[in-house]
């Protein structure tokens, strides 16, 4: 009987919504210039994009109820000297609340993780933790219509400022950054001190 029931189940495949891969960098395996204040000048790198797929599913007295597939897409860059290391992904779940069709997005910026829900130009911010310490910190999330960085014009960009921590700051913590569609990061401030800005 289980099995029979077992094999009624379909399974439910998530998928990232469109406006979401907008966030993705079109060009990979490309290095791009990043200058700070002082024009000292150094590369960054992302890597191309990967898709991949996890299954989840719930029981109730050992008879599978549901089962589905969610997509997960992750990008990764690093610049010359290891001072900025970015891994951003974006994740495809079913929201049994307001969120309902929404995706996850993780952006991991050297030691700090800054998670939220997006849908489209739309930002819902969940409390982020930082990997070596169980203190959270707060953050704003703005979607911007453009703005220009290193005399070039950026359109759709995510504006992510800290506003506060609980804990000690690791050095190179991301305390801002600007992260555009189609080109993913463009501007940063670490340790609220050194900002980088991406050259066209």
């Amino acid at each position: 009987m289980a099995l029979v029931m077992a094999s009624c189940v379909k399974t439910k495949v998530y998928q990232v919504n469109d406006a979401s891969r907008d966030w993705f960098a079109d060009t990979m395996n490309v290095r791009f210039t990043m200058m700070d204040e002082n024009d000292i000048m150094q590369s960054l790198r992302f890597d191309a994009a990967e898709s991949y797929m996890t299954e989840t599913g719930t029981t109730v007295l050992f008879i599978p109820t549901d089962k589905g597939e969610h997509e997960h897409i992750t990008q990764s860059g690093t610049n010359t000297y290891g001072t900025i290391r970015v891994s951003t992904t974006i994740s495809a779940y079913k929201h049994d609340d307001e969120h309902e069709g929404t995706d996850e997005f993780r952006m991991y910026f050297n030691e700090a993780i800054y998670a939220m829900r997006i849908d489209g130009n739309l930002f819902y911010p969940d409390k982020c933790y930082e990997t070596d310490y169980d203190g959270g910190m707060d953050y704003s999330a703005e979607y911007l219509d453009s703005i220009e960085v290193g005399g070039k014009n950026y359109e759709g960009v995510m504006h992510l400022k800290l506003v506060d921590v609980g804990y000690p700051r690791t050095k190179n913590f991301p305390t801002e950054i600007y992260y555009a569609k189609h080109f993913g990061l463009i501007q940063c401030t670490l340790d609220d001190e050194v900002s980088l800005y991406r050259m066209p």
